[in-house]
């Protein structure tokens, strides 16, 4: 039955579906759920292999997939427009708290090099490099056609920017973002059932 497909760990379509959203327990809820089915599907699949020697790309990939599911709850869409992902990912990039690391040339840089490089080609492109042993989160290659991903520091500041929207989500002022949030899993919940 659809009602019991898993939308994360912890819940199924059905219990999404049984919240009504008239009362706060039921956004909280709805947060929590939200928060079980990236930890379970994206953070805590990252925690068990970013320890590894070679673990760079894979937690990369993953990174971009989390980036771009975020962008679409905060943007409120089912899925990205066509041809509009790189858009998604500059605003990602430079309207949350990454925007300290990444101008928007550089947030297309990431998303041509390290998300497509990955994602299509199995590779980053140009001189962009993924590294675990360089002082800044991102910084340009030394031919500034390129750029150089801490991904361990990444990985972190997402977690941070992860973390900062299911507070904004828990907080009843915050209509607007939940809304967006509501239309995205509501989504997710008619796709699966």
């Amino acid at each position: 039955m659809a009602e019991d497909i898993r939308i994360s760990p912890r819940y199924t379509v059905a219990d999404w579906q049984a919240l009504d959203f008239s009362e706060e327990g039921d956004w909280q809820k709805a947060v929590d759920i939200l928060e079980d089915r990236i930890r379970g599907r994206f953070l805590d699949q990252i925690g068990r292999i970013q320890c590894g020697l070679f673990a760079g790309f894979a937690v990369m990939a993953l990174d971009c997939l989390l980036i771009e599911t975020l962008q679409q709850f905060r943007e409120g869409v089912h899925e990205t427009p066509r041809w509009q992902s790189l858009q998604y990912f500059q605003r990602f990039l430079t309207e949350t708290a990454l925007g300290e690391y990444f101008d928007e040339g550089m947030a297309e840089r990431f998303y041509t090099h390290i998300r497509c490089g990955i994602l299509h080609q199995a590779e980053i492109k140009g001189s962009s490099r993924i590294r675990i042993d360089t002082p800044d989160l991102v910084r340009w290659a030394n031919d500034r056609q390129g750029l150089v991903i801490n991904r361990e520091k990444f990985h972190e500041k997402l977690v941070e920017v992860f973390e900062d929207y299911v507070a904004q989500l828990h907080d009843p002022d915050n209509q607007d973002l939940r809304e967006k949030f509501k239309i995205k899993m509501d989504a997710i919940c008619k796709e699966a059932s």
